[in-house]
Order: C-alpha cells, then structure tokens, then sequence
C-alpha cells in the first residue's frame, strides 16, 4: 500500500490544483453466489486518486485490498523435534484495481456524488512462516521476522460496478481567513479536506478461490504432510462501504 499511496502522491503533483486523493477504511460484504459460499465479511484499505476537469466531474484510479479469513497454527520448526515452534498464517486477500468515473452534480459544504467503476480483482491465498520470539525494526522495509512465504492459491475476475456517497466539508488551506471553505475561482483557497461515506455494489465475474476451511493437512504421523486443497467457484459480487477522508486541491 505504500507504493500505491506513493504512485497517487508523483500523480498529484503533475495535475496540481485539480486533483484529488481518498484514503478510506472498506467493508466488503459479499453477496448472490460468494455469499452462499459463506466467505465472510472483508475489511481493509482504499486509495482513489482523481483528475477533476471540472468541479462536477472526475476521472481516475481506485485501488484496494481487503482480507476475508485467516487461520493460524503453531508447528515444529524441524520434523525431528517439537520443543521449538514456530507460526504458520494463511491469509485470504481480495485485492483491485479500477477506473474511476465520478460526479458531483451539486457543490456546497455537503456535497453528495455518484460513481461508475470498471476493472479487475484478484483472490489469492498465502502462507507465511514467522519465529515466534523476533522484534520487526519497523525501519526496514521487510518483515524481519518472517521465515518463507508463498502463494497457495491465485485467480484474477473482471470487475465493474456504481454507487454514490456523501462528501462533506471539514477544513480548508491557504485563502483569507473570510473565504467560504468551499473555495472558488478567488478565494485563494489551496485545498479541501473531506470526511466522505459512500457504497458501492461490484458485479465480479466468476473466479476460482481458496476460503478460510479450504486447505486441510495430513496426519504427521503418516510420514510428511500433505496439504489438499478444496477451492470454490462462483461469481464474485460484493457490497463495499467505505469512511475515509479526502484531500482537494
């Protein structure tokens, strides 16, 4: 998410003065096929970053992830020996990409918007292995504490759908101190800062993916274990709420 957030920040900086950026926490609620699938409830980060032609109209890029299910077990570190362990986590990941159309028919303080979406989703499954007694720097770029890691399971579904939402003014930057928070031609007002709320429903095609239960292990008495994997197939729609704020300027 770093080099997503980074990506948004050079583009900014090339359409100074119309542009505009959302960070938001999401929730995915699946629905139709993958809901009856029982893959639950996901939650995670959105990022948008916006061209704005006009006040009532932009274009852009929307981006995100969300998780869906994770497991954890504690296993031996050597098939000879239990006495060290170490943490093995699967992660169930819904990650996306989108064209981002977005307008804004009315301008004020409290503006509400309606968007079209249209582009990809990835479901993808990992696994990782971490020492239980390790301090992560958080000065690296890399987990220290992580072992190996791999991807179990990956697939990609087109994805398109709309929805609409609610912006609302918090503060402004720059202008006089009697400039309105919502600007103008001659406020003098460099930027917008937002708390937004807004649903979306995404259509997703159908896709082959790994759910939390999907992956069962063989018996270590047997001799090495055997991982099985038992993945599902539907459609991919899902319902997304998202709370953030935005930046434009």
């Amino acid at each position: 998410m770093k080099k997503i957030l980074l990506s948004a920040l050079i583009i900014s900086s090339a359409f100074s003065g119309n542009f505009g950026v959302d960070i938001a926490l999401i929730g995915q609620l699946p629905k139709g096929e993958f809901k009856d699938e029982g893959v639950p409830t996901g939650f995670g980060l959105g990022i948008n970053g916006l061209w704005y032609p006009s006040k009532q109209f932009g274009l852009g890029l929307n981006v995100g992830i969300s998780q869906y299910g994770n497991s954890e077990r504690q296993i031996p570190f050597s098939y000879y020996t239990d006495l060290i362990t170490i943490t093995e986590k699967t992660t169930n990941d819904l990650a996306y990409g989108h064209l981002l159309l977005k307008i804004i028919p009315f301008q004020g303080n409290v503006r509400p918007y309606f968007e079209g979406l249209l582009g990809m989703k990835n479901l993808s499954t990992t696994t990782e292995l971490t020492n239980n007694n390790c301090y992560d720097d958080n000065e690296t770029s890399y987990d220290d504490c992580e072992i190996a890691s791999s991807t179990n399971y990956s697939d990609n579904s087109f994805s398109y759908g709309g929805g609409g939402g609610l912006e609302i003014s918090l503060t402004s930057f720059g202008g006089d101190e009697d400039s309105d928070i919502k600007g103008g031609e001659d406020s003098g007002i460099e930027g917008v800062l937002s708390f937004f709320i807004n649903a979306r429903y995404m259509i997703g095609a159908e896709a082959e993916y790994l759910k939390e239960g999907a992956i069962t292990f063989s018996d270590p008495q047997d001799g090495p274990v055997q991982t099985t994997f038992d993945p599902s197939t539907s459609k991919t729609d899902v319902l997304q709420i998202s709370l953030g704020l935005n930046f434009n300027f």
